[in-house]
């Protein structure tokens, strides 16, 4: 029981921390193209703008300042956050079992170990090839590093699903993306930021090229937001992370996210790109055709009894989906669910084939050994109709 309130505490401060983060993030990034010139220069300032809230008015000015202000304000820890309490989670659930959550579907002999060593590497290597790309290449070719980034992350999409289960190749990406963000944001804003602030405390013209490459980086962070729900969400709903192509669907999300995100971007700057509602409409409409149920056709086998299926579960899945479980990691049945009385495994049989028969994510890391003849047996128990 402690395991799950640690695990139920470090989520809902996850979710805290990272409303702080989007909260700012999609507010200065509403902020820096809501200013407006002004109608008299003034020295030093670029433009302000005027926001009514709580009952009061409030003037911001965008400056370029002359002399720095003795307090100054840093928007920084909701990132570091956010990120340290996803990792926790990601341990959590990941890696403190010793990798099991991460094991099943590989086309290869992966041991625990490796798992793990690929959960972390990849989190730590797709950020360095990240910011080579746009350290190197995104000044020169910004729009030849954001065509290879893409097709990177759909790489990296497309790789985590053949080697995890489905669950955890989407918060993989989400992990991914957000450390892309957390590393943006401290190391390579808030330093380019601290340059500028150094210079012009030291007298100097501060190089206002690191101010524009620290605000490139925000603007990525932005576009990243919208997918990281997403995977974030998606974990909930096993038909799209149980999916054969669930690569695909998450890749299609990921447009959906990026390109939700340009048309509300555009919008606050009454420039909005209407071309975006192209990509939007196509990605989700092939998401519903990948995600609409199949018709099943007439199973003219003989009739399988319920007996024989109830059998496969106790001996296969009652370890863990049991008001009882014996299983060594889940103490209680996972998400609920218990195969203890025949109709409540009559009323989840759509979800016991999608993940036992079509996915083959379940009985989790096939720990208990289902065999593909058990497998058999209980699709066509559920395709004659789930007889009681």
């Amino acid at each position: 029981m402690l395991d799950q309130w640690l695990h139920y505490a470090i989520r809902l401060f996850h979710l805290i921390a990272g409303i702080m983060w989007i909260g700012t993030s999609f507010y200065f990034v509403w902020l820096d193209g809501s200013f407006q010139a002004l109608s008299e220069k003034k020295e030093g300032v670029e433009g302000e703008t005027y926001m009514v809230h709580g009952g009061f008015f409030y003037r911001v000015e965008k400056q370029r300042p002359l002399v720095m202000p003795k307090i100054l304000h840093w928007f920084k820890y909701e990132a570091l956050l956010t990120w340290v309490s996803g990792i926790f989670l990601l341990g959590l659930v990941y890696w403190a079992r010793g990798g099991l959550a991460l094991m099943g579907v590989a086309p290869f002999r992966m041991t625990q170990l490796s798992a793990i060593g690929i959960s972390i590497g990849s989190l730590v290597v797709s950020w360095a090839v990240y910011d080579l790309l746009w350290k190197f290449v995104g000044p020169r070719a910004p729009k030849v590093a954001l065509a290879v980034s893409l097709v990177l992350l759909v790489s990296m999409i497309h790789s985590y699903a053949k080697l995890f289960p489905g669950r955890a190749a989407f918060i993989h990406v989400g992990a991914m993306l957000g450390t892309i963000m957390v590393a943006n944001v401290w190391m390579r804003i808030l330093p380019n930021q601290r340059r500028m602030i150094a210079a012009s405390l030291a007298g100097q013209e501060p190089d206002w090229a690191k101010g524009a490459a620290a605000k490139q980086r925000s603007l990525h962070n932005s576009y990243i937001t919208i997918p990281v729900l997403i995977t974030m969400l998606s974990n909930h709903f096993s038909f799209v992370f149980d999916h054969q192509r669930k690569d695909l669907i998450l890749a299609a999300l990921c447009v959906v996210g990026a390109c939700v995100r340009h048309l509300m971007i555009t919008a606050e700057k009454k420039q909005t790109a209407y071309w975006a509602l192209g990509p939007i409409v196509l990605s989700l409409s092939y998401v519903v055709f990948l995600t609409i149920p199949t018709t099943i056709p007439p199973d003219h086998t003989p009739p399988v009894a319920f007996a024989e299926v109830n059998a496969i579960l106790v001996q296969r899945c009652h370890s863990c989906h049991s008001s009882t479980p014996t299983d060594d990691v889940f103490r209680a049945p996972p998400n609920g669910v218990t195969f203890d009385a025949p109709d409540s495994v009559h009323a989840l049989a759509p979800r016991i084939r999608l993940r036992v028969v079509e996915a083959g994510t379940m009985p989790f890391a096939n720990k208990t050994n289902m065999t593909p003849a058990e497998r058999e047996i209980v699709r066509r128990w559920i395709d004659q109709g789930a007889r009681l």
